[in-house]
């Protein structure tokens, strides 16, 4: 699927190459100094990207044709101090213009990057990012568009940051959002998966224990099951609890040898921690 002309459509954005129609507009984009030190203006990295194959700088259109972002994505590139992959994409100088901030432009724009950058780069299984680790605002955002969190370095170019992955060999739904039940009673917990703002596809349910929280049930209709509505839910799911039950520190889960269940809470983060002669303990910890 090449997404270089008509670009990826996501409800009231569009993200596609840039093309040079575009310059005078990213002439005109705005980053405030201290967005700067996370951030590159767009012109002061553009014509460098335009110059290397391996580069291809990208922009973000709102509904009135307005460019509201900007990044480049960069093939085989090897940040500094970091053992990545060789067949890998990294997602470099991403920012969203600060006279059009504040619109959740930035949520969009991270929810839709695993899918636009599968159809542009089906080849390739491994998508990277660098983050400022001062910026959580940006770190947060990242995971819940499915980035996991591989390695946190101390001595980055303007201090400490932390590098997210993300597996472009799964599936990903960026219309995906989750909303806490609060009919449930603590210590039970139970956590809607909504699709499109509106449509319930599904459950989490869970008991807490002090800062752990135990899953106890994980569904979604049949009929979405196979579009990756569960992992989308589970990659999204410690950023929620952050934001809802700050509390919360841990999650475990209980799993007996169904391969395919394992698999799923393995390809978002969950660790085997122990297990016994009935039953298999994963963990994830959350709250960092």
């Amino acid at each position: 699927m090449n997404l270089s002309k008509r670009g990826f459509n996501m409800t009231d954005i569009i993200i596609r190459d840039y093309q040079e129609e575009d310059r005078g507009n990213l002439k005109a984009f705005e980053l405030s100094e201290k967005q700067q030190v996370y951030s590159s203006l767009p012109m002061d990295v553009l014509d460098d990207a335009l110059k290397d194959p391996y580069r291809t700088p990208c922009v973000v259109q709102n509904e009135d044709q307005e460019i509201v972002g900007f990044f480049v994505l960069h093939k085989y590139y090897q940040h500094e101090g970091y053992d990545t992959p060789h067949e890998v994409v990294y997602i470099r100088s991403l920012s969203i213009n600060e006279k059009l901030q504040g619109r959740g432009y930035g949520t969009k724009v991270a929810m839709a990057l695993p899918q636009y950058v599968q159809g542009k780069y089906e080849a390739l299984d491994h998508l990277y990012l660098v983050v400022d680790a001062e910026n959580q605002a940006a770190w947060s955002l990242y995971e819940r568009a499915g980035f996991m969190h591989t390695a946190t370095k101390e001595d980055g170019p303007i201090g400490k940051e932390r590098l997210y992955y993300l597996d472009l060999d799964q599936k990903y739904v960026h219309n995906v959002k989750l909303k806490l039940d609060e009919s449930a009673v603590l210590p039970k917990v139970r956590i809607e998966i909504i699709l499109n703002k509106k449509e319930k596809v599904g459950y989490i349910e869970g008991e807490v224990d002090k800062e752990v929280l135990r899953i106890t049930h994980l569904y979604t209709e049949l009929e979405e099951r196979n579009r990756g509505i569960a992992s989308t839910a589970l990659r999204q799911f410690g950023t929620f609890l952050r934001r809802n039950m700050p509390e919360i520190r841990d999650l475990i889960v209980h799993m007996d040898d169904a391969a395919e269940k394992i698999r799923l809470f393995e390809r978002v983060g969950f660790v085997k921690f122990d297990e016994d002669e009935n039953s298999k303990l994963y963990k994830k910890y959350i709250n960092y």
